[in-house]
């Protein structure tokens, strides 16, 4: 009996351990929500407005600040885990770098109760369980039933979830509970990050890195597949010429590239097809088509005139020539599933109203707006890739005509603690996915999967 006992007991400790950290390596505040419900999560608006913050440690040893918040519609109760920063604190000529302790709302194991301001009634809670604050799981009241909803970036890739549970039930359970009761409605894997993954994803973008001080933007130049300086659109040699017209010596342009957006993604892909095969891309072979146009439609008339879909056929193609040189057989983007099809999302959260997205359009891509939510979800779910997006935006002959005329790349990834990042570059530069999204906003991009390698070897600096 002695010995049942202590297993009993020692099963009791390990499941209280458990629900104060996880399977996904966040703090708990299961327990310390246990002890609050009468005094933090039920008391009317005025009484909370006398409380001062409060600390509360789990049982292994993690410090949680509870405090209230407000806005005009709404208060909300938080209970968020510590964490540190470094600020520098200047005196003088000299700056001291000190700690100090912060308790961030969205931080990885934050969990916050909204209540509606008039009537005091719950209407919503959120628990925070990964490094990004924008990658949450909600849930909802709505009369005598609870909604889930699991938020990505903005947008919901799961909405209003029927979850078998009395909504205050959440103010005590731990995350890892509500996992389990969402385990077959809730797309977890789609959020479910694995970190050090993304080893040839980074090797890929620190050669590129290195080598942007490099490039000069050029209007239809790209290299052929011997290295040679073409126009896309002709075929024929470009000789860089000085501000004069005149020729510019070959020994002067050491050290530089001259590309235009479309050549700068083929020097990337080249970088993979050429150490295998000894030669890169082919100009006419990145050119072919993949689209094909009704002759008396509009777009059809529009194209015997215009090229409507130039990056998005040289985005396919280069996606294809990568395949195939991995794969070691010939493929193009249909038979190798190189297009991006995916619709993951329904909506989107915008001002805090639901606005509808679109998702996935067949030959037009994702508007830019639901970008960053699909490129978090593709480096959970594809690590180790890079996508080649084709840009459609309004023609700068007929702007309300869109047509693909620009091309970008993107190197979405985690970093060793779990957070997302991506790297985006155009035209020969670095930008950030924020200013990317800004700056394209109304236009739509259509991704193709590249697998990233460590065998990168670009066209060195000439």
């Amino acid at each position: 009996m002695k010995k049942i006992f202590a297993r009993i007991i020692l099963l009791a400790a390990a499941c209280f351990a458990f629900a104060d950290y996880n399977s996904y390596d966040i703090p708990d505040s299961a327990e310390i929500r246990r002890t609050i419900v009468d005094s933090w999560l039920t008391p009317d608006l005025d009484t909370l407005r006398g409380y001062k913050e409060q600390f509360k440690d789990n049982r292994i040893g993690v410090t949680y600040q509870i405090r209230l918040e407000e806005d005009d519609d709404e208060f909300c109760v938080v209970v968020a885990p510590r964490s540190e920063i470094d600020i520098n604190m200047i005196n003088g000529d000299s700056v001291k770098t000190v700690r100090a302790a912060v308790y961030p709302k969205g931080a990885a194991g934050s969990w916050i109760l909204y209540r509606n301001k008039n009537k005091g009634i719950p209407s919503r809670i959120q628990y925070f369980f990964n490094q990004d604050s924008d990658v949450y799981l909600q849930f909802r009241a709505e009369g005598n039933k609870t909604f889930a909803d699991l938020v990505v970036c903005g947008s919901y890739a799961a909405r209003s979830v029927l979850v078998g549970v009395p909504f205050n039930r959440l103010y005590t359970a731990s995350f890892q509970e509500v996992k389990s009761w969402t385990k077959k409605s809730i797309p977890w894997d789609k959020v479910t990050v694995v970190k050090n993954q993304y080893t040839n994803t980074l090797i890929m973008v620190g050669s590129i890195l290195d080598n942007l001080d490099s490039f000069r933007f050029m209007d239809d130049a790209c290299y052929d597949e011997h290295g040679k300086l073409k126009s896309i659109v002709t075929g024929q040699d470009i000789v860089v010429r000085d501000e004069q017209g005149n020729p510019i010596p070959v020994s002067d342009l050491k050290n530089m590239h001259f590309l235009s957006g479309a050549g700068f993604v083929k020097w990337i892909v080249d970088g993979i097809v050429e150490p295998y095969r000894g030669y890169g891309t082919s100009i006419q072979q990145l050119t072919v088509p993949t689209m094909e146009f009704n002759s008396v439609g509009k777009s059809g008339v529009m194209s015997q005139e215009w090229n409507l879909t130039f990056t998005l056929d040289w985005c396919r193609n280069l996606a294809s020539e990568a395949y195939s040189i991995r794969s070691s057989r010939q493929g193009d983007y249909k038979t190798a599933g190189l297009d991006v099809n995916y619709s993951y999302f329904s909506t989107e959260i915008s001002d805090g109203k639901n606005v509808n997205a679109t998702g996935y359009i067949r030959n037009t891509g994702y508007p830019v707006h639901h970008l960053k939510s699909m490129l978090y979800v593709l480096a959970v779910t594809e690590p180790e890739w890079f996508y080649l997006g084709a840009i459609r935006q309004g023609s700068s002959i007929k702007p309300d005509e869109l047509v693909f005329n620009n091309c970008v790349v993107f190197f979405p990834y985690f970093d060793r603690n779990g957070k997302f990042g991506c790297y985006v570059f155009e035209q020969g530069n670095e930008i950030t996915l924020d200013k990317f999204l800004e700056k394209y906003k109304g236009a739509y991009v259509h991704l193709e999967r590249v697998k990233a390698t460590e065998a990168f070897f670009p066209y060195e600096k000439k």
